[in-house]
């Protein structure tokens, strides 16, 4: 791979999530970080502030109790005690006379006429903020009148504060260079674990598209979402399997099916050409050939007849249908046939039963129920049509005491070319099944197998009435 496709190859899941953990983590310790550092700073500042007050307060009240004497040893105490470079201090009368006052070779700017008249020119006791030029850092100076003639003018450096805040700055730093590394290495750990699961269904997707069909995923606690995923990825994989082996049961149905009707074709074929026949000879074998031929359209035509009425959202050539009257014509038809066999066909029709439906696939449908209860009855037996109402639905129900349904087919005998008789041996081809559920569903309603006692098995229509 080329170094132009590894840099356009997007990166993986886990590495974008460690990357965004990672970034976020470093966001929020900086967000703290800077919080930690500004209150810090304003804490520092409100502290400064109210000391320089104090002090002014402080040597107010010692002028106005205990005189000038006291006030200026106090003064000289201050300049002695502090540090030079850092604090500053100055007592002078209203006209400039300097009384007493600090070195200030490093206060010069601070000291100038024109800063004392900007802090004079405020009320009483407000603390003006300046830098001090010459190391460029921060300082405080305040200044107020604790007498009728006399004025105070302080100042002092946030060298001290600087220094707390450089060294807070420092072991933030130091602190970021271990705890980053490890933000980032459990962001990794944690998305490699988030991700698991979805690699482990990519890998079983992999097996599945390689035509591993019993690949499922192993489910584990990774969370929730990825449980739901296994879980319904699993569902999807057995889907699957359960359609292609259907479709592959149907398509060895389909070729049974097929090569019955295609291998007697051919006998008679071979039959008719290996010796010599009489006019009557060759109109039998063209009289079979036709029937088998007829046999093969039906089963052709019955398949797209079952995917037309699968595909139709709602029946074409829709109209009103008496369905007491066309479920009765049905029974009728088939009347005969089962008093051949001695079945008993009894009726119990609701009457005037109407609903909007295409008339003639509603035929082949009842008939299809009506002739696989015939056609599976033996002698003696019993076949009960009803036809009642239930709701806003039509209820159509075709019971017989016939040889039932095995509990392993109920499931599929709805499905193409399914049939109970596993050897094939009795005419059919497993669709109309297929194709009754399908027109039922294409009515808006349904059809089901269900069990009654004294009856082997019992089809229920629900077709809606007001559709």
């Amino acid at each position: 791979m080329s170094l132009k496709n590894s840099i356009r190859q997007p990166a993986k899941l886990s590495t974008r999530l460690t990357i965004w953990y990672t970034v976020s983590f470093l966001i929020l310790f900086s967000m703290i970080f800077l919080g930690l550092y500004l209150f810090m700073s304003s804490t520092f500042n409100e502290n400064m502030k109210e000391d320089l007050t104090g002090d002014i307060e402080e040597l107010q009240e010692i002028y106005e109790e205990q005189g000038m004497s006291t006030l200026l040893r106090e003064v000289n105490q201050e300049i002695l005690t502090e540090d030079p470079e850092q604090f500053f201090i100055r007592l002078t009368k209203q006209d400039g006379t300097v009384l007493l006052q600090s070195e200030l070779s490093n206060w010069q700017y601070l000291t100038t006429p024109d800063v004392l008249y900007d802090l004079l020119s405020n009320s009483e006791g407000d603390v003006h903020i300046a830098r001090l030029t010459k190391e460029n850092s921060e300082v405080f100076t305040a200044a107020g009148l604790i007498g009728p003639d006399l004025l105070i003018y302080l100042g002092e450096t946030m060298e001290e504060r600087d220094n707390l805040l450089n060294d807070l700055l420092g072991i933030c730093v130091v602190i970021l260079g271990f705890v980053l590394p490890l933000g980032a290495f459990s962001g990794w750990w944690m998305s490699r674990k988030a991700v698991s699961g979805i690699k482990e269904v990519s890998r079983a997707v992999d097996d599945l598209g390689n035509g591993r069909l019993d690949r499922r995923v192993i489910v584990h606690s990774h969370g929730d979402e990825i449980t739901e995923l296994a879980n319904k990825f699993n569902e999807m994989a057995e889907q699957i399997r359960k359609l292609i082996s259907e479709m592959r049961e149907m398509t060895d149905n389909i070729a049974h099916d097929l090569r019955s009707p295609l291998g007697r074709i051919r006998a008679i074929s071979e039959s008719v050409l290996s010796s010599k026949h009489t006019i009557k000879d060759y109109e039998k074998a063209a009289s079979d050939t036709l029937e088998e031929c007829d046999r093969l359209l039906l089963m052709i035509n019955m398949t797209l007849d079952v995917a037309e009425a699968e595909a139709s959202v709602r029946e074409p050539n829709s109209q009103e249908v008496n369905l007491s009257s066309l479920t009765e014509d049905a029974c009728e038809l088939y009347g005969p046939v089962a008093e051949t066999k001695q079945i008993q066909l009894s009726t119990h029709l609701a009457p005037n039963c109407s609903i909007y439906g295409n008339k003639h696939n509603l035929q082949r449908m009842l008939a299809n129920l009506i002739d696989n209860a015939v056609k599976y009855t033996p002698e003696h037996g019993e076949i009960i049509v009803e036809l009642a109402l239930h709701d806003s639905d039509a209820i159509v129900t075709v019971a017989d005491t016939g040889i039932g349904v095995p509990d392993s087919d109920k499931d599929r005998i709805f499905d193409r070319f399914y049939r109970c008789d596993h050897s094939r041996t009795k005419d059919g081809c497993g669709l109309g099944l297929s194709f009754s559920r399908a027109v039922a569903r294409a009515h808006g309603g349904d059809i089901k197998l269900r069990q009654k006692q004294s009856l082997s098995s019992v089809f229920e229509i629900s077709l809606p009435m007001n559709r």
